[in-house]
């Protein structure tokens, strides 16, 4: 089923994205850090985050900055893994603005004493992007989740395999969302970054 976006204010309209209409703002019902907007599906467990972060800058490099701002996201507890990373393309951001994407897989441990939670995912698919604004001093991460829960939430089309890149529809679906914001994410109000924010070098 083609999936139908919907323009978004983000962050008091400083920033906005298409995304799916089927998602809810987190903050109607319980409260979220100024820092994230949060939108999950109204009738499934998927998930999209938008965080404004301070700019990475230990580690060095932009690929280690990508992979410190996904770390820093995945419990303790879980088992993850990176499986693809690339340069991403934000049409609507200044081309002095680098992009990166990764996707990756973080996995609960095993249940104990047969404490299986029912809303229990068996791993949940992480679409991360990044993006950097060195002259703001900021890395905007946006994150896609789509966790796998046995019985409620499952791909419609069969196995999944990520060595062989057998995404299944969630994934596939998730891949949609995150190449619209991709197409769509604009920032409309760099004063949201501060005083380093009020101009920013287009060219």
């Amino acid at each position: 089923m083609p999936i139908t976006f919907k323009r978004i204010e983000l962050f008091g309209g400083a920033i906005t994205a298409n995304l799916p209409a089927s998602y809810a703002d987190v903050s109607n019902i319980r409260e979220v850090p100024d820092h994230q907007e949060i939108y999950l599906d109204a009738s499934g467990f998927s998930s999209v985050i938008v965080e404004i972060a301070e700019r990475v800058s230990d580690p060095p490099t932009d690929q280690e900055a990508l992979k410190f701002h996904f770390e820093d996201i995945v419990d303790e507890h879980d088992t993850s893994r990176v499986w693809h990373t690339d340069v991403a393309q934000l049409v609507h951001l200044p081309s002095n603005a680098p992009c990166y994407t990764l996707l990756a897989t973080t996995t609960p441990p095993p249940a104990t004493n047969g404490n299986i939670h029912a809303k229990t995912p068996s791993f949940t698919a992480v679409l991360l992007t990044m993006i950097r604004l060195v002259a703001q001093s900021t890395d905007i991460v946006v994150t896609v989740n789509i966790p796998h829960i046995p019985g409620h939430q499952e791909p419609s089309d069969g196995e999944v395999s990520f060595e062989e890149r057998k995404f299944g529809s969630l994934v596939e679906d998730g891949i949609k969302i995150r190449d619209e914001v991709w197409r769509s994410l604009e920032v409309r109000d760099w004063g949201l970054f501060g005083a380093a924010g009020d101009v920013c070098d287009e060219t």
